[in-house]
């Protein structure tokens, strides 16, 4: 949800889809968010209701009812509120990744897992979320030059973003790409000492032969994350 400057000699708020929030529907989209914060999921589900009920478009709040939807296994219902949610404002990226992310790990769906994806990604191209859950769809559909790019544009936005590198890594070694994937983890390295970095460019010295530099990485491993670099120190030890 963006937020746009309020305009003070008006009674509403003003939120991304263009619709008007009154104060009353905020101050109970608030008071939903403050009592999720301290996991009390069935009053914030009852207060993000009231905020609808006062708002019909507020669509922060129809997005934070999908989540707790989500959250007791209530897919059916979430995907309902959230394409609801989309029905009315088809920019709202985060009910476009809620979406997906139904589709990628509750009710499996690669194809529209995918489609949401894209839509989050379009909705907002520097979306990291986005840029991530499109690599691992690519990864998945064994399509790794995408996966390859929307890993590496995500961590241009986020050097330290992990699930990017793991999908990074999973598509260069699938396609034995080692020295370009040295290269571009070195990339990352020069900006922040990453494990999953290190570990990665490990591995793909070792493929390559290089013992001296797949060592080197192992060094540099346990002084951030000694159990990664155990499983660095077995791949390393298979070397001949």
């Amino acid at each position: 949800m963006r937020l746009i400057l309020p305009v003070f000699f008006s009674f509403f708020l003003v939120f991304s889809a263009g619709a008007q929030v009154s104060p009353k529907a905020y101050a109970a989209y608030t008071h939903g968010m403050e009592l999720k914060e301290k996991n009390l999921f069935p009053e914030a589900l009852d207060s993000f209701k009231r905020a609808v009920a006062i708002s019909k478009k507020f669509d922060s709040a129809y997005v934070e009812i999908a989540r707790l939807h989500t959250r007791v296994n209530q897919i059916d219902s979430a995907v309902l509120v959230l394409r609801k949610v989309i029905g009315f404002n088809p920019k709202m990226t985060s009910a476009y990744l809620e979406l997906a992310t139904i589709y990628k790990n509750l009710s499996p769906n690669l194809d529209s897992a995918l489609k949401n994806f894209s839509l989050a990604y379009q909705s907002d191209s520097s979306n990291k979320f986005a840029l991530y859950g499109l690599a691992w769809c690519y990864n998945s559909k064994a399509d790794y030059d995408n996966a390859i790019r929307h890993a590496i544009r995500a961590l241009e936005i986020d050097n330290t973003y992990k699930a990017a590198y793991n999908e990074l890594g999973h598509a260069y070694h699938k396609t034995q790409r080692y020295a370009e994937a040295v290269e571009q983890f070195k990339k990352n390295l020069s900006v922040s000492v990453v494990d999953l970095a290190l570990y990665y460019s490990g591995l793909c010295y070792a493929q390559l032969k290089d013992k001296e530099n797949a060592q080197k990485m192992y060094e540099q491993l346990k002084t951030v994350n000694e159990k990664m670099a155990g499983a660095l120190k077995r791949n390393l030890d298979k070397m001949q």
